[in-house]
Formats: C-alpha cells, sequence, structure tokens
C-alpha cells in the first residue's frame, strides 16, 4: 500500500468519524452523564465492534479472492458505486429530515455497562459490515501481501475511531447544543456527500 493510497483512506475514514451519528451521539451522552475517564469505555467499545465487522468484512473478501478470479475487480467497481451512492444520499438530504436528541443514558455509568452499550450499537449496525467490503477493496493493492495491508486499515480506523469518540465525549457540553441544529447537520451532510462522490471518483479511476 503506498503512502498517497493511505492518506485517502484516512481522509475517507476521518469524515466518517466526525459526523455526527449513532455513536456520536452515545459519546457525548456518555461524556455528559459520566465524565471523561469512564467515556474510555465507550471508545473501547466502539473500536471493538468495529474491528470485529472489519474481520467478518475482510474474511468475505479472502473468499471472494479465493473463489474467482475477477471477484475484486468487481468488488471494487460495486463498493466504489456504493460510495458513490452514500455521497449523492447525503447531498441531497434536506434540513427536516435531520434529527439529533441527546436522550438520557440508562445505568449506573460503570465502565462494563458504558463498554457493552459502546459495542451493542456499533455491532448492530448492518450498514457498517457493507460500508468495510465496499471500503477495503478500494484501498487494497492486491498484487501484494493483504493481510499486512488490512492490519494497517484496521489500526487507522481503531486510532480515528477512538480519537473522536473521546472527542465527542470531552467536548459534549459544547457540541451537543450545536449539533442539534438541524440546518448546521444538513449542511454537513452535504459537504461530507460532495467529498464522498469526489473519493468515490478518485478510487475508481486510480
Amino acid at each position: 500500500m503506498s503512502f498517497d493510497t493511505w492518506l485517502l483512506y484516512l481522509v475517507a475514514i476521518m469524515l466518517i468519524a466526525i459526523s455526527p451519528g449513532t455513536m456520536a451521539v452515545l459519546s457525548m451522552g456518555h461524556g455528559i452523564h459520566y465524565g471523561k475517564s469512564r467515556s474510555l469505555a465507550t471508545a473501547l467499545g466502539s473500536v471493538t465492534s468495529a474491528l470485529l465487522l472489519m474481520m467478518a468484512s475482510a474474511a468475505g473478501l479472502g473468499a471472494l479472492l479465493s473463489a474467482t478470479e475477477y471477484g475484486f475487480t468487481i468488488l471494487k467497481w460495486c463498493g466504489g458505486a456504493y460510495l458513490f451512492f452514500i455521497g449523492i444520499k447525503l447531498l441531497l438530504t434536506k434540513a427536516t429530515e435531520q434529527e439529533l436528541e441527546l436522550r438520557t443514558t440508562k445505568g449506573n455509568g460503570k465502565p462494563t455497562q458504558l463498554f457493552k452499550q459502546a459495542f451493542l450499537v456499533g455491532i448492530s449496525n448492518p450498514k457498517d459490515l457493507l460500508f468495510f467490503a465496499a471500503l477495503f477493496p478500494q484501498f487494497i493493492d492486491i498484487s501484494a501481501p493483504q493481510a499486512p495491508q488490512l492490519a494497517i486499515l484496521a489500526l487507522t480506523w481503531a486510532v480515528v475511531d477512538f480519537s473522536f469518540v473521546m472527542i465527542y465525549a470531552c467536548m459534549a457540553n459544547v457540541l451537543a447544543p450545536k449539533l442539534k441544529s438541524s440546518h448546521k447537520l444538513h449542511w454537513f451532510d452535504r459537504t461530507s456527500g460532495g467529498v464522498f462522490i469526489t473519493l468515490a471518483a478518485i478510487l475508481l479511476t486510480r
């Protein structure tokens, strides 16, 4: 994997991590109610679920490569099309469709409980499995050993995911009121959509 390919991957996953989705809401809730130090368990739960989904996606990718010579190319184009679809969907998001509600979290805030909540939120989203399956082929050099490349992709994701979960938790009191403004989320999604479309175009023409 070349350095410029890794940089493209880094840009893509930072865009995903900063997007105010379900995990961001959970992180802010834990940060507000239980503090920064306990939110470390939240970040670990998020990372663990993501790594398991990555392993499942990598296993499926390996099986496809073993089954057909052209499987990787097909998957790469399908994955690029999926990224393009996500970009179009975000680009067309309307302000009225956006709703971010920071609900009071249940429980006593023990680290094991916070870990479990974050893990279940992450692992229960089948879209993430599809997303990893679409994302990985765009950055893997099939002519080089795949295991080290997958390890780099997974480690990079883990670091970025952990960092942004903690950022949301630590800045919850500042971020939560701002992210509740639907028009701000609306424009954020449009910007993200444009970046995704550009990224898909770059990856498919490389």
